[in-house]
């Protein structure tokens, strides 16, 4: 049994010939929490004064995969019951959640601020809505 228990956390383990492989090993380790107190009083959440997920992340990611700085993988990869696929690039989101805000802000009128309800089953275009909503700034509800 110990045997058995020492083989399955041996995987876990960051040998010590692979650290320098691994910068931030010791980002997991714990930290001295004594002073909770102090660390809270010193804490500042820095908010910055304008931030869309979908421009500021999900469209830099698209920037970085364009020129070859990131491998392309996907943004969205969804798989239903009978183990068809939906992927899609960081590109594509973009894309397919530009047009869809489009839509919610021409066709539909909404605008920055105004409440979404999104009644769908969990299947791509729920996920595509909400990134729509995030990119124009609704709210979804």
């Amino acid at each position: 049994m110990e045997i058995l228990r020492a083989r399955c956390f041996q995987c876990l383990a960051i040998h010590s010939f692979m650290r320098p492989l691994h910068r931030d090993y010791r980002a997991a380790t714990p930290q001295n929490f004594s002073s909770y107190e102090s660390m809270k009083k010193d804490f500042k959440l820095e908010i910055p004064e304008y931030f869309n997920f979908a421009e500021d992340v999900l469209d830099q990611w698209t920037n970085v995969e364009k020129v070859g700085k990131r491998p392309s993988n996907p943004a969205f990869w969804w798989i239903n019951g009978n183990g068809e696929e939906v992927r899609w690039s960081f590109e594509e989101l973009g894309w397919l959640s530009r047009k869809f805000a489009n839509i919610l802000t021409e066709a539909c009128s909404l605008k920055k601020g105004d409440p979404v309800i999104v009644i769908l089953p969990k299947i791509p275009e729920w996920w595509l809505a909400n990134v729509a909503c995030l990119r124009t700034g609704l709210t979804v509800m």
